[in-house]
């Protein structure tokens, strides 16, 4: 028989199938956070392609008002000529910057083409007093962003939750899909108008690389777990067997004696396992047994 043959008892097989199961799902979030890894990484990429090119055209990157951006020209720069719709001012709540919770100024702009783009001026911490957009026709640079979804959202006028160009007012002929982030000089603190510049994104990569590496370790420490279990089972069971075979003990019993009326004594006297006793006598000593037994093997 093998000596691993105890791995097709029920136990083991049980053993063995949660092992499988549990190794199958290490291997499962192992490779989901590799997924998030690789996500994490293309968008840290695009970032540091985009985020401080050189302005173009805003018709390169977008053939149409209803055109969506693509992942990679999110952050690219373009260059707007337009004027900004002051009048129609909204603001996106509940926006963190350094660590306090305020607003996104979010202001129309129409170009000179006759469409219209969201633009996120700056932030600021209340709404209250919010300096009027320069008038007149200007030319900025803003980066572009995808728009967000705001069909479910309930507000106030003139507060957002989600950038979304629908629901902004003077939206007139809009970009649909997209919206912009002004691009500001200078330092990241609170201009002469009070906006505070947007941040620049985190380029964090995240701990997805150390958890796929966890998840793997995890999944061989299972592994090695259970095969220890099972090497040292397959010892304990030979060690068990060794014994159970010096512990045999053989009888050579005499059939002449047998025919002549004597019996195996028991275990334990003085004169070990296999002495023949006569049936027949009872309380003389030791020697007079011995004599008594030689004399009827003389004459049998």
């Amino acid at each position: 028989m093998s000596r691993y043959s105890f791995l097709f008892s029920a136990r083991w097989l049980k053993y063995i199938a949660m092992t499988i199961i549990v190794v199958i799902a290490c291997i499962f979030l192992a490779l989901w956070q590799k997924d998030r890894q690789d996500q994490r990484q293309h968008e840290i990429d695009t970032i540091n392609a985009n985020y401080s090119s050189t302005p173009v055209n805003i018709t390169s990157i977008l053939d149409s008002t209803s055109a969506t951006l693509d992942e990679d020209q999110e952050y690219q720069q373009v260059a707007l000529t337009g004027e900004f719709q002051t009048s129609d001012t909204v603001f996106a709540r509940n926006r963190t910057v350094n660590d306090k919770v305020g607003y996104y100024v979010v202001v129309p702009f129409e170009l000179t083409s006759g469409d219209t783009i969201a633009l996120v001026t700056g932030w600021i911490a209340e709404p209250d007093q919010v300096p009027p957009a320069p008038a007149g026709e200007q030319t900025i640079a803003a980066r572009l962003q995808p728009a967000q979804d705001g069909s479910d959202d309930k507000n106030p006028d003139g507060l957002i939750k989600a950038i979304d160009p629908g629901r902004i007012p003077g939206m007139d002929s809009a970009y649909e899909n997209v919206y912009g982030e002004i691009v500001h000089t200078g330092n990241a603190s609170a201009d002469e108008t009070g906006l505070t510049p947007l941040p620049a994104p985190d380029l964090d990569p995240g701990n997805h690389l150390s958890y796929m590496l966890q998840w793997f370790t995890f999944g061989i420490m299972i592994i090695i777990a259970v095969s220890i279990s099972a090497r040292r089972e397959r010892r304990a069971d030979a060690e068990a067997a060794e014994k159970s075979t010096g512990d045999v003990e053989y009888v050579v019993i005499d059939k002449a004696a047998l025919d002549a009326g004597a019996k195996i004594s028991q275990p334990g006297n003085r004169y070990g396992r296999n002495r023949l006793r006569s049936p027949g006598v009872h309380g003389r000593d030791e020697a007079e047994e011995d004599e008594l037994i030689e004399d009827r093997f003389r004459h049998s």
